[in-house]
């Protein structure tokens, strides 16, 4: 078993999020993709997880964009959408500026509008857009499992929608909820793990992706775990 991509997550190697630092060292660090955070500010897409204070400068989306296909010719980029209504602008930005089949969308996709979307885009399903509430259902039990009937009701959802790839919360992961979504070819992208024992846990299962803070840890584990599988 192997993890196909490990994800650098926005801050990465103690960089500033969403910065232009954190691009050079996401791309520097080995990772498969990078990861981005980005809204729409008075019409210009840019990266930030929330919305900026007065005054303060956000990195372009379109200036991500350039500068990753500057750096690398193959490293993908992970745009975790933090508002509605992204999806088209920014794989129209992505087309322009030749990072076709590059992008994986995350964050607020609208489950609606996925057969619309291009072939070569890729999309990771948030859980949380498939079962509203969950977060807020989860904190309220004061647990970090789902329960069988929420698991069976994201398996009907992601099989209805021809999902093929959930983003989820690594805690909420396990064993048994694995094979049920494999057995259905649907894959994990877990966030955000970033300790040695969780990176270790999680890569010994059949992963689309983890998004790590540390991926050049991430990046070590993994290719010592794949010359050695017994570690």
């Amino acid at each position: 078993m192997s993890c196909k991509w490990i994800t650098a997550h926005s801050g990465c190697e103690n960089t500033q999020d969403n910065s232009e630092e954190n691009i050079r060292a996401a791309v520097a660090s080995g990772a498969d993709v990078l990861e981005i955070d980005i809204r729409r500010i008075n019409g210009t897409l840019l990266l930030t997880h929330n919305l900026p204070e007065i005054g303060e400068s956000c990195v372009a989306l379109e200036e991500c964009f350039r500068l990753t296909a500057k750096l690398s010719d193959t490293i993908r980029i992970n745009c975790d959408l933090k508002e509605e209504g992204l999806e088209q602008d920014v794989l129209t930005l992505a087309e322009k500026n030749g990072l076709k089949g590059r992008i994986i969308l995350t964050g607020t996709v609208c489950p609606e509008i996925l057969r619309e979307l291009p072939e070569w885009a890729m999309v990771s399903m948030n859980v949380e857009n498939l079962l509203p509430g969950l977060y807020e259902a989860l904190a309220s039990r004061s647990e970090e499992r789902l329960t069988e009937e929420e698991e069976n009701r994201l398996l009907q959802e992601a099989k209805h929608r021809g999902i093929t790839s959930l983003n989820m919360h690594y805690p909420l992961f396990h064993e048994g909820l694995c094979k049920k979504m494999a057995d259905a070819g649907i894959s994990f992208s877990l966030w955000t793990a970033n300790d040695a024992e969780t990176l270790r846990r999680l890569l010994a299962f059949d992963l689309e992706n983890i998004t790590t803070r540390l991926p050049v840890l991430a990046c070590r584990m993994r290719k010592e775990m794949e010359r050695s599988p017994a570690l």
